[in-house]
């Protein structure tokens, strides 16, 4: 039995009694992109909730202590993020506000991104009517574009293959660039170069990796000159404190590696396995065609796009796999 099918049903079945709705919970165990449920980080955020926790909304203190020490948390990893001095944080609720922000201060340009990029990005331009397409050879970039990048990129949790001269590209046509770096603290040894004229945001989220998705808690980092909405919330302290708070709390004791660290020796033996390529993101996995069962389809569904899902490559979440690794270890001998 293919070892995917094997794992996600013992695993579905070990949550659901029933029969019927295990094999429905078991085709997408292995899909999509959630936190990982790690023992000393959920025993962190418990603690912090049992705390007398007292939020002044009129002062910001929450707000300002996360994202006045968020840049030194960036730097203290084995990763490198080149020119992040140039940029000036604010809070955001995830990179989705951020994307936000990008759209509206961009909207008289045409969006483009690379296929594979975040579902999200797509799901808005096309609700909207917003001017926008893929790029490839027939469709290449030019003046008057805005650009969306996932490093990692989306597509597959690793770094974007000529990074660097596309971006010089953008420079040169005056593209404004949207940097999203959501993946980049499940990340550990990488370097990324965000010192070009054409960034315009850079953007980083706490949701695909800490497991508080749903609190929403982001940092955006734009041009010192420039001022939007999103600016004027935070320099008024307009944000949700509590969001700040919890997220101060992760950077404090948690380094922006530590899952990297924790669980990339299981992710190099589960892939080493199951016959997959192991990311640079530690929470997925690039399976080939016999891998074609834990696709996108599920995600295009529910983002309600029509593409067929061989576009997009088979990654794999290992979320499921490391939150019951003593499955896999009574399995793994006998795949």
């Amino acid at each position: 039995m293919h070892i995917g099918k094997l794992l996600s049903y013992m695993i579905s079945s070990r949550e659901n009694k029933d029969f019927l709705q295990a094999r429905t919970t078991s085709e997408y165990l292995l899909q999509g992109s959630r936190a990982i449920n790690d023992k000393k980080l959920v025993d962190c955020l418990e603690n912090t909730f049992n705390k007398n926790l007292r939020l002044d909304s009129s002062n910001g203190s929450h707000l300002n202590s996360f994202t006045n020490e968020f840049s030194n948390w960036l730097n203290s990893a084995s990763s490198k993020i080149i020119g992040l001095e140039q940029y000036q944080p604010d809070f955001s609720a995830g990179t989705t506000q951020s994307f936000d922000s990008f759209y509206y201060r961009n909207r008289d340009k045409k969006f483009r991104c690379f296929v594979g990029e975040y579902f999200y990005h797509l799901k808005v331009w096309e609700s909207t009517e917003t001017n926008w397409s893929f790029i490839d050879e027939k469709n290449p970039l030019k003046e008057g574009d805005a650009l969306v990048l996932s490093l990692p990129f989306c597509d597959t949790g690793s770094l974007y293959d000529n990074y660097e001269q596309l971006l010089q590209e953008c420079s040169m046509k005056n593209i404004p660039v949207l940097i999203d770096c959501c993946y980049y603290v499940l990340c550990g040894d990488i370097s990324i170069n965000i010192d070009y004229p054409c960034i315009d945001t850079v953007a980083f989220s706490l949701s695909k990796a800490f497991h508080v998705a749903n609190m929403r808690i982001g940092v955006r980092y734009t041009r010192k000159d420039m001022f939007d909405g999103q600016k004027l919330h935070h320099s008024i302290n307009y944000n949700n404190s509590l969001s700040a708070y919890v997220g101060h709390e992760i950077i404090t004791n948690f380094s922006p590696d530590y899952l990297y660290k924790t669980y990339r020796e299981k992710q190099l033996k589960f892939c080493s396995v199951a016959g997959l390529t192991p990311s640079d993101s530690v929470l997925f996995a690039l399976g080939d065609g016999t891998w074609d069962k834990y696709s996108r389809r599920n995600l295009l569904n529910v983002y309600k796009l029509k593409y067929d899902p061989s576009m997009f490559t088979n990654r794999i979440l290992l979320q499921p796999v490391f939150d019951n690794w003593d499955l896999f270890e009574v399995i793994k001998n006998e795949v």
